[in-house]
């Protein structure tokens, strides 16, 4: 998941400047594998067909919805149709398991041909350095993804051949869609709660106020799921840009000097996320509740409100048709709006795969085709591609988002997922989200445990 035009275009500027590390993560070698690609790349039918009469790829999915999951299974059926002796399989696992397993998996003797990472050095950093994926340059230049593609949606999956510096240099992976954290709302229950007009909740008192009606009503206000240990960081994310300007974020997640988690705004975006918890505006549950199940309840009417990322969007109109909504996270004291978000996960090739030309048909094809562009939409998201900017959309509730969107960026809102500026920095926010929650820690060493491990990471370099 990650970024956008000024969330990426400047931050990005910073990661090239700033982002230079030495070790990514403790992951095994390629063991002789060739992340480079030699000789003239076939495009087109000979791109498959070089191969022999029976070719079979293997595509990892874990990006978070089914709906997303369903377009990806229906892409790789078109592929086999235009690619006759291709065989695609296709692997959905969830985003968190993906986490877990991606490094054994990409490193194993048999790794799927394409697989979804994540941007930043705690997955496709390391995975990079490790040799396990490929250098996609000369595809870069044969399939025209720098016209394709905004440079942005590019950067984002760039690192020096070295390994060195992220942001810049060899083309790694490529991202489907759009997307960024928002709030989901359930209108019967707003309707019951008096909100006849959801519009009136893009002001940060007027949300308070219903969020604190909905737990006197005895009705779970807000629906989150973190069993996994990823969600409730998009949920705090959404805090830091109330009290923390987008454009610090960005500075930190690049590891710009000078810049810091520990300070007062992000003391105080933890405290009042930690009060939610202990206010009941959470479900009580959150801890040991999955994304899943968590997706499920709020779709059966049992949260007012579910905080995450607009690939929630297509499975939730599956579920509640028109009565769900979707809105920004209401300003903070500048007046405008911040969230976390950018573009989806990265498809990544890897470094063993048998047949690279053919895998480069597959990404392609999944992710700037027509067919990737309409898959996307009809997934509940815009493409990441600049013919996916301008794509027709139809349903009221995706070009609701695609209008924030719009916002977002003019109001140079987006900012870049804060687990992004050290290989550990995830593992170590994810437990410490969950021990802020839990009442184990305070919102002051939540923050400083994040600032340490920023701070002996930037003095590793």
């Amino acid at each position: 998941m990650r970024r956008s035009t000024r969330g990426i275009a400047a931050l990005l500027t910073a990661a090239a400047v700033a982002a230079s590390a030495t070790a990514c993560a403790n992951i095994g070698a390629s063991d002789g594998a060739d992340r480079s690609v030699s000789g003239t790349v076939a495009v087109g039918a000979k791109a498959c067909s070089k191969y022999g009469k029976s070719v079979t790829l293997t595509m990892g999915v874990s990006e978070a919805g089914q709906s997303i999951a369903e377009q990806d299974r229906q892409l790789a059926r078109q592929f086999e149709k235009k690619y006759p002796n291709v065989t695609v399989n296709v692997q959905v696992k969830d985003f968190a398991d993906s986490l877990k397993t991606i490094k054994l998996a990409m490193s194993g003797s048999n790794p799927p041909d394409l697989m979804q990472g994540n941007e930043g050095w705690a997955i496709d950093g390391a995975l990079w350095k490790a040799g396990l994926i490929k250098d996609l340059s000369a595809y870069e230049k044969a399939y025209d993804w720098g016209t394709k593609f905004p440079e942005t949606a590019l950067a984002a999956n760039r690192f020096t051949a070295d390994g060195a510096t992220f942001g810049t240099g060899k083309l790694t992976g490529l991202p489907q869609g759009v997307q960024y954290v928002g709030v989901f709302y359930n209108k019967k229950l707003l309707t019951k709660l008096g909100v006849t007009d959801p519009s009136t909740l893009d002001d940060r008192d007027t949300l308070l106020a219903t969020v604190a009606k909905a737990k006197s009503a005895k009705l779970t206000p807000v629906m989150l799921g973190d069993s996994e240990k990823n969600w409730a960081l998009h949920n705090l994310s959404l805090f830091n840009g109330w009290y923390v300007s987008p454009d610090d974020i960005t500075k930190w997640v690049y590891g710009t000097k000078g810049s810091t988690y520990d300070d007062a705004g992000h003391v105080r975006a933890a405290t009042e996320f930690q009060s939610w918890m202990t206010k009941g505006y959470f479900n009580s549950d959150a801890l040991s509740t999955s994304f899943n199940d968590a997706e499920a309840r709020f779709a059966k009417n049992q949260a007012a409100f579910f905080v995450t990322g607009t690939w929630a969007l297509g499975d939730l109109t599956q579920k509640m048709g028109d009565n769900v909504g979707f809105m920004l996270w209401p300003a903070g004291s500048s007046g405008k709006h911040a969230a976390v978000g950018g573009y989806s996960l990265p498809y990544t090739m890897s470094s063993k795969t048998k047949y690279p030309d053919c895998a480069a048909a597959l990404l392609n094809f999944v992710t700037a085709g027509p067919e990737a562009v309409r898959a996307q939409i009809a997934s509940g998201r815009p493409s990441a591609t600049t013919a996916g900017a301008k794509a027709h959309v139809s349903d009221p509730l995706l070009a609701q988002m695609v209008a924030d969107y719009t916002k977002l960026n003019a109001e140079k809102g987006l900012f870049p997922w804060e687990d992004w500026p050290t290989p550990t920095m995830l593992t170590l926010a994810e437990s410490q989200a969950q021990l802020l929650l839990s009442g184990k820690t305070t919102p002051k060493a939540y923050c400083v445990a994040l600032q340490k491990n920023w701070d002996d990471y930037l003095k590793s370099k």
